[in-house]
């Protein structure tokens, strides 16, 4: 299958240089490895060791899906992929066990699981995986306001192995696409098409109440199959409310961001920041005049720096400094909490309100209740095992809050993270 039709179509480039077929199943100028050849495989653990020898922690095995090609197949996550990934694993725990494997698989869920280890192999592949599907189904729930896809998805992601760990993430340098199962959102009763299709037109600003400045990348004229670029903060509704210098909705469109990295560093994992969203870049549109980069509008997100954006994160009232300073409390919630911590603790909930998604994250005699508005109006979530007027700490508005008979209260775009007083 093309991986990208509109700007490298078909599986293989013709070298005159050398005057044969080479396989390129990415770009023309990335030439896949055959890893039958001892020789490649002995070179790439050399290129391995010298990173780790530098003193690399976390080593990103790029697209282990195509790693291995097998002639009358897809060539995709064949089962000799695993055993070279547990190879690699095997030399690199005897030389350099001080460095984690972290597999760039962005496929269907139930296989990106499978990149961790399986029966006899469980979490002796890869040590950390991306969670783009968790990425994917947060900027389901903006569009729609419904947390019901995100949640219906859960079971999936839950069977991560012990032992290992997501990078969690809202934005990367690749795009966003809607890998999630088809499963999940007939659960949520919506049509599988017919959804994806409103969620790539909301964020290409192609339907009229959507505050989202994207665009559509690699689509697939036979299948309709669409990506997602643009920056976290164009995506979220900062540059149309620039544009049109409404403090409402630039207000709107930081709660929304601010959401987004809530939900990505609290829900289990390595938090990581594409640069650009701690300051909130909006999309860069400098691309579409280099001649090496206009073909592919994933450049938007991947902003030139700009030096007095960013100095405008040190001064407060700006929006950089907003968002920055918001980001600066995720982080310190995350690290000083233990229960946000990877080991496999954390439960999801339905919480009876489809605007919300929620779980609770413990560890020894503490559990936080961590709740989400994916909606556009102020809501409630009602706890009927909460006895009335129950005190809770809030670690993000960092007070202390109480339940009026079972009652949680959240903001539009709102999220708490609730600690049972006493």
């Amino acid at each position: 299958p093309d991986i990208f039709p509109e700007a490298a179509p078909g599986s293989f480039t013709y070298v005159e240089a050398c005057k044969q077929w080479v396989m390129t199943v990415f770009h023309r100028y990335q030439w896949d490895l055959n890893y039958r050849n001892p020789s490649v495989l002995c070179a790439m653990l050399e290129n391995i060791f010298f990173l780790a020898n530098l003193g690399v922690d976390v080593l990103r095995i790029d697209a282990p899906a195509f790693i291995w090609k097998e002639v009358g197949t897809s060539c995709q996550n064949l089962p000799q992929a695993h055993v070279l990934l547990r190879l690699i694993k095997l030399c690199v725990e005897s030389a350099t066990p001080g460095m984690a494997l972290l597999g760039e698989a962005i496929v269907a869920p139930k296989e990106i699981m499978k990149y961790f280890g399986e029966g006899a192999y469980t979490a002796k592949e890869c040590d950390y995986a991306y969670n783009a599907t968790l990425m994917a189904l947060q900027w389901d729930a903006l569009a729609t306001g419904d947390a019901r896809v995100l949640l219906a998805s859960q079971d999936d992601l839950l069977q991560k192995p012990y032992g290992t760990t997501w990078i969690t993430y809202t934005r990367c340098h690749d795009d966003i696409g809607l890998g999630y199962e088809d499963s999940a959102i007939k659960k949520a009763g919506f049509s599988p098409y017919d959804h994806r299709k409103f969620i790539k037109e909301f964020y290409a600003g192609e339907i009229g109440y959507s505050m989202a400045t994207g665009a559509l990348f690699s689509v697939n004229p036979k299948t309709q199959d669409a990506r997602i670029s643009g920056t976290l903060a164009s995506l979220c509704g900062l540059e149309k409310a620039q544009q049109l210098q409404n403090q409402v909705a630039i207000d709107t469109a930081i709660a929304r961001l601010l959401l987004m990295q809530a939900m990505s560093f609290f829900s289990g994992g390595t938090p990581m920041l594409f640069y650009g969203d701690e300051a909130g870049y909006t999309n860069d549109y400098s691309y579409e005049k280099d001649a090496g980069k206009n073909y592919d509008n994933r450049w938007m997100h991947r902003p030139v720096i700009d030096w007095k954006k960013n100095l405008k994160t040190k001064k407060p009232g700006t929006i950089e400094h907003r968002i920055f300073s918001g980001t600066q409390q995720l982080l310190s919630i995350r690290k000083k909490i233990n229960a946000f911590a990877d080991e496999k603790n954390i439960a999801w909930l339905n919480v009876g309100n489809i605007h919300v998604a929620g779980f609770v994250r413990w560890k020894a005699d503490q559990s936080i209740l961590c709740l989400f508005n994916f909606g556009s109006q102020p809501t409630q979530v009602h706890f009927s095992m909460l006895p009335e007027a129950t005190a809770f700490f809030d670690h993000w508005s960092n007070q202390e809050t109480k339940t009026a008979a079972g009652h949680v209260e959240l903001a539009a775009y709102g999220f708490v993270l609730l600690e049972k007083k006493g």
